[in-house]
């Protein structure tokens, strides 16, 4: 037997999450029901390409020093579509490309990750207008943040800057 925390590592929420427009930026992916807090949301996909075939414009984050996710531009997932905060509600909390609830997610509440916990390029940020109460007011690569804020989050980036 299974317990329910197990299954929920299993399976992924898919089938509960929707995209709409965003008060943050564009579109967002909000879900249908309560995700109760450590439960797997959604799996990362996409396309792995070198660093060197990412132009801007392209919805992709890094997963390696030289490699990205990227959009597949035939199949777009709701993964590419979750916005950032500077107060996230779902996180890489096992270091893969599956985002958890990082606490309880209401229903019609948006999904958002923290950009900085992926990107590691020297230097590259962009504006942040996220409005949590503890906006850095920058996204940047976790190499670039501030120990407090590398800290915070090193619980929930992904592996390769575990």
């Amino acid at each position: 037997m299974v317990d329910s925390r197990e299954a929920g590592v299993q399976e992924d929420l898919k089938s509960q999450l929707f995209m709409s427009d965003s008060g943050i930026h564009g579109k967002g992916v909000y879900t249908r029901d309560f995700i109760q807090q450590g439960r797997l949301v959604i799996h990362c996909r996409g396309i792995e390409r070198h660093k060197d075939e990412i132009v801007e414009g392209m919805r992709a984050m890094q997963i390696g020093p030289e490699t990205y996710l990227a959009e597949d531009p035939d199949h777009p997932g709701l993964d590419d579509f979750i916005n950032h905060s500077c107060n996230p509600n779902v996180g890489f909390l096992d270091g893969s490309l599956r985002f958890f609830a990082l606490k309880d997610i209401q229903p019609g509440e948006e999904l958002f990750w923290d950009y900085s916990t992926t990107m590691n390029e020297e230097g590259w940020e962009i504006p942040c207008g996220c409005g949590a109460p503890n906006c850095r007011g920058k996204i940047q690569s976790f190499c670039d943040l501030a120990s407090e804020h590398k800290d915070r989050l090193r619980g929930i980036v992904l592996g390769y800057l575990r």
